[in-house]
């Protein structure tokens, strides 16, 4: 069964996965599967948020509150990182 991903999901971060922050992003760590992702800036601070607590729609939120960004499709841009969490099955199902 698919999960569905939408606004409303609260993402939870793999206890496996280890966080290494860099100046203008983070290399994630998956200790499972002995990979490495490396993360822009604003996927860096939405992975800082999937801790379990936040909804999608609340780490938009966040993230429009801290970058002030000029697109209006934060949202939407939030979604598809994770989405991309998922598919590299960094988050708890």
């Amino acid at each position: 069964m698919k999960m569905e991903i939408n606004e409303d999901f609260v993402p939870a971060a793999k206890e496996c996965v280890e966080l290494e922050e860099l100046d203008d992003g983070c290399i994630l760590y998956d200790t499972e599967k002995d990979e490495v992702h490396s993360l822009n800036i604003t996927a860096a601070f939405t992975w800082s948020c999937c801790d379990g607590k936040h909804s999608i729609k609340e780490i938009a939120t966040i993230v429009e509150k801290c970058f002030e960004p000029r697109s209006k499709l934060v949202l939407e841009y939030i979604l598809i990182i994770v989405k991309d969490f998922i598919k590299k099955e960094l988050l708890k199902p």
